[in-house]
């Protein structure tokens, strides 16, 4: 209990200052843009679009039965590139979240924790406006989909953010005292990608790989997003409560090792 009276006097203290840090992330990313903030959500729509027309009418993957409409197979893969394009870009970003900024850590004075968390939370907003997008463009066109456990998006945008700042935690301090790893994690999300069912049906996987597939925490988090945007109903239960204590828990021990370790960070950077 104590520990968690700590996290919240930190974010309720420090809210005003992580709202202009994470302002300030997404501002800078885009400075000089024509479109400025618009920008970090063409840009991946951009992407989602070109993904899904690729897989869906030139590899023509398809679902069964009454959904083997090919607008069907589109919004259901549209449902699972929106929130991993998000996480991906808040862990690629992780670890530099602090030796890029050197400059304020050396500040005694700064709350450093705040950095990642500005970093994680900047991936949010693309992921809010595209799912309302979404939301809207299916409205429209796949409406039979659309059921009451749409108000469970705001609990899951929720425990995506806790899993991205508890996640970046950690990779902000790996990154301080090895620059390198940024190019790594680059190279395990390309390959993540490809291990989780993002593009390809859950039917399609082979059965020697349901089991591990059971371990990945961004096939929960995909399944989360697509049960209650895609389905309208709760086909995976197991992973609401896996990706949730998974969240909970990176959230809480990336604050406590985060608190114990940035004392020293000064001395590297």
């Amino acid at each position: 209990m104590k520990i968690m009276g700590e996290i919240i006097k930190t974010f309720t203290l420090r809210w005003e200052l992580i709202k202009s840090m994470t302002y300030k992330e997404l501002t800078d990313r885009y400075a000089g843009s024509a479109f400025g903030l618009l920008l970090s959500v063409i840009q991946p729509m951009l992407v989602i679009g070109v993904y899904t027309l690729v897989f869906t009418f030139v590899f023509r993957v398809r679902m069964s039965g009454a959904d083997a409409d090919p607008t069907n197979y589109a919004f259901y893969a549209i449902a699972g590139l929106v929130p991993w394009i998000a996480v991906s870009e808040s862990i690629a970003k992780a670890s530099s979240s602090i030796f890029s900024k050197s400059s304020i850590v050396k500040q005694a004075i700064f709350p450093t924790e705040i950095l990642p968390v500005a970093t994680a939370l900047s991936s949010l907003w693309p992921l809010v406006v595209s799912f309302i997008i979404y939301i809207v463009a299916a409205v429209f066109i796949i409406p039979q989909h659309l059921t009451w456990y749409l108000l469970l998006l705001p609990v899951i945008f929720f425990l995506q953010a806790l899993f991205s700042i508890g996640i970046s935690w950690f990779l902000s301090i790996v990154g301080v005292y090895f620059r390198d790893i940024g190019e790594f994690i680059g190279v395990l999300l390309m390959v993540g990608m490809f291990i989780t069912p993002i593009l390809y049906l859950e039917d399609m996987i082979p059965a020697a790989f349901i089991w591990p597939m059971r371990f990945n925490p961004f096939a929960h988090l995909i399944y989360m997003y697509r049960d209650v945007v895609f389905y309208g109903q709760i086909l995976h239960p197991w992973s609401f409560v896996i990706f949730g204590s998974l969240s909970i828990i990176l959230f809480v021990w990336g604050f406590i090792v985060f608190n114990r370790i940035k004392h020293l960070f000064a001395n590297v950077l």
